[in-house]
């Protein structure tokens, strides 16, 4: 079984969950598979055992562990969507510190959005354009007034409206749980001038190059869309930094 690196002393209850989740996913264990004890894991986290205790009734309120008594503490849940919530709560615990998550956040954004949306282009869904269209409209009014939350939030609808038009409920389900990443990315992330005008630019480019039914320049179009959201990233200087980027 592979090691478990001791934790600081700060939100030890938290930062236990997470060991134990982490410890979970790095040794493939499935249900029915016994969690070291809890003096084993107090010994490897160098915490006490109040912390333990807590971190495993956390994790048995949401399903995941279980206790039987005189026996020891079990899995009980690893299904995919039970999965992809702990990636998502594991990704948002590190995101404020972590400038690699956000990267990696967005080379994945850009694996899976440049290839869904060339898909949509050459065979689009039954009226895609006109609410694709109509959320367009919706982020240039929040542009133009300047509402920046807001614009964040409709620009990671718009991105999921392309997923959920992919039909392919995996990926569906995967930006579903990322949704709080991706809006938390957002937010760290630098807001920068001309990246409103820039990405309203290319948002309405993309929605010709689906209207043409041209799915090599809408997927050119978001390859590009994305590297620029990487190139800034790249040059951004942690912790401190504005609100938005795009």
């Amino acid at each position: 079984m592979k090691d478990i690196t001791p934790i600081r002393k700060t939100k030890r209850a938290d930062e236990v969950v997470r060991a134990i989740e982490n410890l979970i996913i790095d040794n493939n264990m499935q249900p029915g598979d016994k969690i070291p004890s809890q003096t084993e894991l107090s010994a490897s986290l160098q915490v006490g055992s109040r912390s333990i205790r807590e971190a495993i009734r956390s994790l048995e309120s949401r399903g995941l562990l279980e206790t039987k008594q005189g026996k020891g503490v079990f899995i009980k849940n690893n299904n995919m969507e039970f999965f992809l919530e702990m990636l998502k709560d594991s990704l948002v615990f590190h995101l404020p510190k972590e400038k690699k998550t956000l990267l990696d956040l967005a080379h994945t954004r850009k694996m899976i959005e440049t290839n869904v949306i060339y898909n949509i282009a050459v065979d689009t869904p039954p009226g895609f354009i006109s609410e694709f269209s109509l959320l367009l409209d919706l982020l240039d009014e929040k542009a133009v007034s300047d509402e920046i939350e807001a614009y964040n939030l409709l620009d990671v609808e718009l991105h999921k409206m392309l997923i959920k038009a992919s039909g392919n409920n995996i990926i569906i389900s995967v930006y579903n749980h990322l949704f709080e990443l991706l809006v938390r990315s957002f937010q760290k992330t630098g807001g920068m001038r001309g990246s409103k005008e820039t990405s309203q630019r290319e948002h309405r480019q993309m929605l010709v190059a689906i209207m043409s039914s041209d799915g090599e320049s809408a997927r050119n179009l978001m390859e590009k869309h994305i590297d620029s959201t990487i190139k800034k990233l790249e040059d951004m200087d942690f912790p401190e930094q504005a609100r938005f980027f795009r």
